[in-house]
């Protein structure tokens, strides 16, 4: 079972991968774009690590809400709604369940494609 540290330490590792990636992330995106793709990711991930320390979610859904609002807010172009928009409406699909099974996360993923799916 899944519960809501789990997400807090995936959102904490994913920031942690963009932090060491966001020089690779913006040389991708300079050829064909404004060269911030990196910077913007940087930004909206460690203000989900500072926001989920601050706030402290008790269930997985919470957390992953919590992350999308965050990332929507403070992420740039059309990273912010995309990224946010898959774990806002993954977290929904979550529900307040405080622990989930891989399965269930699998569901609620699922549903946070399609929303970006449909958003796109």
């Amino acid at each position: 079972m899944l519960d809501a540290d789990f997400f807090r330490r995936w959102m904490t590792a994913t920031a942690a991968s963009v932090d060491r990636e966001a020089q690779r992330l913006t040389a991708l995106d300079s050829p064909i774009g404004d060269a911030d793709h990196g910077s913007n990711l940087q930004r909206g991930f460690t203000s989900v690590v500072n926001v989920l320390e601050k706030d402290a979610p008790d269930t997985p859904g919470a957390v992953l809400t919590l992350a999308g609002r965050q990332l929507i807010s403070t992420v740039g172009g059309a990273s912010g709604p995309l990224y946010g928009t898959l774990l806002r409406r993954t977290g929904k699909a979550l529900g307040d369940a405080a622990e989930v099974s891989e399965e269930q996360f699998g569901d609620a993923l699922r549903a946070g494609v399609d929303a970006v799916m449909a958003l796109g």
